[in-house]
């Protein structure tokens, strides 16, 4: 796990690095000194690559698998302009993710399986700085590389006639990588368009899953939830103009 996550870390390392490059040589679309506020709306993606699949634990003939499903994430983002190349970006994301549960008893006579659902709900606040290249007179691809401060407001359990699972949270609040490539569309006076991809990872597993089967003398099964997820990202930001052009026209309407 670890492996592959350095061997992402380093893809969007060195493309920031390509970008900084870049930007010695390409003009630039001066985002100095503006802030806007967008909203995004992000699909989760499941990916084995990322470490986002399926968790599977087994015991002699028996075997619990949490698969993680559709989810999404979705909030308000805050972009400010540090230099002509360079922005910070914040905001606040709901995120909401379904998981099923697989429970499979090979020894069972009669092959039994049994699966169910749960959701996980999380609250995310994150801060990255994003490098971009003009592509186009108004089109531009970004690339950005950050922290996540993601916030769990409760644990899980669920359970029926044949089981019982309850999920443990690692910590109310956890840390998570993230990092982002995508592409805008930039107008004058309708705002930016932005459509995009994101990974999402945090540094330590997010809860702890016991789940019992009922009426048996089984062991009880238990996963480290990673929590690790991919996103398609579409975005929209309102248009605004530099803080140096609003301090200017408010004290010219002073005067």
């Amino acid at each position: 796990m670890h492996s592959r996550f350095k061997v992402v870390q380093k893809y969007f390392q060195h493309i920031i690095l390509i970008f900084l490059f870049l930007q010695l040589s390409l003009p630039s679309f001066s985002q100095k000194g503006i802030i806007t506020v967008g909203f995004q709306y992000k699909p989760i993606f499941n990916n084995d690559f990322f470490q986002a699949g399926a968790q599977t634990v087994e015991s002699g003939t028996t075997s619990v698998t949490i698969n993680p499903k559709a989810g999404f994430s979705g909030g308000m983002v805050i972009r400010r302009g540090l230099t002509d190349r360079l922005s910070l970006e914040s905001g606040i994301n709901f995120t909401k993710r379904t998981y099923t549960i697989e429970l499979a008893d090979s020894g069972n006579p009669q092959g039994d399986t049994h699966s169910d659902n749960f959701k996980f709900i999380s609250y995310e606040i994150p801060l990255s700085v994003l490098v971009f290249i003009r592509l186009g007179e108004r089109s531009f691809m970004d690339a950005s590389i950050g922290n996540s401060f993601d916030f769990f407001p409760s644990d899980i359990y669920t359970s029926d006639d044949y089981y019982e699972h309850i999920g443990l949270r690692n910590s109310w609040v956890k840390a998570a990588a993230i990092a982002n490539l995508g592409f805008e569309y930039r107008t004058e006076k309708s705002g930016y368009f932005y459509l995009g991809a994101s990974y999402h990872r945090p540094y330590t597993y997010l809860f702890r899953s016991g789940t019992n089967f009922k009426n048996t003398s089984y062991p009880t099964f238990v996963n480290d939830i990673s929590g690790n997820y991919l996103t398609l990202d579409i975005r929209y930001f309102f248009n605004e103009t530099p803080l140096k052009n609003q301090k200017k026209r408010s004290t010219e309407d002073e005067n």
